[in-house]
Order: C-alpha cells, then sequence, then structure tokens
C-alpha cells in the first residue's frame, strides 16, 4: 500500500490508485470504512426540492393550489438521478437551465427550465467563479490530497504546492488545511521541519472563494404546506 510510487499527476489516476489512497487512510486510521461509506450515503442523498422548488413561490403559481408538490415529485422522479454535467451522483442541486439573470427569476423558476447539477458543476457554471473548476480535483480535496500524497514537510511547501497545483483561494484557506498536519504531528503521523506560519489579520467578513463553499441556486425556505 505504498502511495509514493502513485502518479504524480493526479489526473493520470486510475480507480486502483485511488482505492490505494483509501486504503491508505484507513490504515493509516485517518478515516474508517463505516465513516467514508456514511459520509458518501450521505451525499448520494437527493436533494430537498420540497424546500428549494415547491416552497418558491414563482413555482407555486403555476400550479393549482396544493398541486406544487405532486408536479416536482413527477418531474424530480422522471429526472435521471445524476449531474447532466458529469454524470456524478453526490452532492447533486435543483439548478436553472437558463439563469435568472438572463431572463428573470418569474420566467426562470419553471420545472422545464430546472435540472440536477452536482454543488461544484453547479458553481463553476457561474460567472462569479470564473476559475472554478480549473483543477482536476475540487478545492477541498486537492488540499488533503497534496498534504498526504505530497506530504510536504512545512507550511511554505504545502502554500507553494497548493499554488502550482492551480488553487486560487486566499492563503488563508491552505493555512486552514495546514491544521490536518499539525493535528498528525501530535500523534506522530506526520513529519513537520522548520515550519513558519505566516500570521495574517482575518477579515471580519471572508468571502467565499472556491467550489465547495455552500451555494444553492434556490432558496431553502421552510417545508411547503403540501
Amino acid at each position: 500500500m505504498d502511495i509514493t510510487s502513485l502518479p504524480e499527476d493526479d489526473r493520470k489516476w486510475t480507480e486502483d490508485d485511488w482505492g490505494t489512497l483509501l486504503q491508505h487512510l484507513i490504515k493509516e486510521k485517518i478515516v474508517n470504512v463505516k465513516d467514508v461509506t456514511a459520509l458518501v450515503l450521505g451525499h448520494i442523498n437527493p436533494p430537498q426540492v420540497g424546500t428549494s422548488i415547491a416552497s418558491n413561490k414563482n413555482f407555486q403559481k403555476h400550479y393549482e393550489k396544493r398541486k406544487t408538490w405532486s408536479n416536482v415529485v413527477e418531474w424530480f422522479y422522471n429526472q435521471s438521478g445524476v449531474c447532466q454535467d458529469c454524470g456524478t451522483m453526490l452532492e447533486l442541486q435543483a439548478d436553472h437551465i437558463i439563469p435568472k439573470e438572463q431572463i428573470g427569476a418569474e420566467a426562470a423558476d419553471r420545472l422545464d427550465n430546472i435540472t440536477l447539477r452536482c454543488r461544484r458543476c453547479n458553481v463553476v457554471k457561474r460567472p462569479s467563479h470564473a476559475k472554478g473548476g480549473l483543477t482536476f480535483l475540487t478545492a477541498e480535496s486537492a488540499l488533503m490530497w497534496l498534504l498526504f500524497v505530497k506530504r510536504p514537510k512545512n507550511y511554505e511547501e504545502f502554500a507553494g504546492l497548493c499554488r502550482t497545483y492551480g488553487l486560487t483561494m486566499a492563503s488563508i484557506r491552505f493555512q486552514e488545511a495546514w491544521a490536518m498536519a499539525k493535528w498528525l504531528e501530535k500523534k506522530g503521523q506526520y513529519v513537520i521541519t522548520d515550519d513558519n506560519v505566516t500570521e495574517v489579520a482575518v477579515p471580519q467578513t471572508i468571502i467565499p472563494e472556491h467550489p465547495e463553499d455552500d451555494m444553492t441556486t434556490l432558496p431553502q425556505d421552510s417545508p411547503p404546506s403540501l
């Protein structure tokens, strides 16, 4: 289970390579099979269209009173259950085909203008996230992939790897991720040398800058009265 022999470029990894990394994480007791399986099950749980669509007043305008939910369910069950863009079943969201910015909320909020996209693809297509999706892995995954596979010896090396990989968010995200190395070092599972994490002033409001921040296209209101 030697991860040092795996390809340098994650784009060239096979299913077996990813399996090797997972087995390594399990062997090192970073995660266990139950936790991984439970996490995956949670992320393939279908999106909450009851709160994101059926409770939306713009959608409700198109149906008789108390008929919105039955139409939404029919539409939902007729979907393929995968992201329209990448085909994953993970973290699906209801998303507009033609954006509200182009045709207005009232015209956009119709079932025939809604599809399913995963969280990453949903965010990547937004003009405000022009750099989203440029890397092979999502930002949150890439940070940990670099840490466990490349094994940087200090924060400076880790930050350099992040930039080389193509991560464009503020460096404060790298410092947060470096906490994993610090925690593992305390357990004797990671070696850090000459570490010097530059202290930075944290702004009062931190604007999300990477695809993994929680971005939902449709409003998440209270469950509809159906």
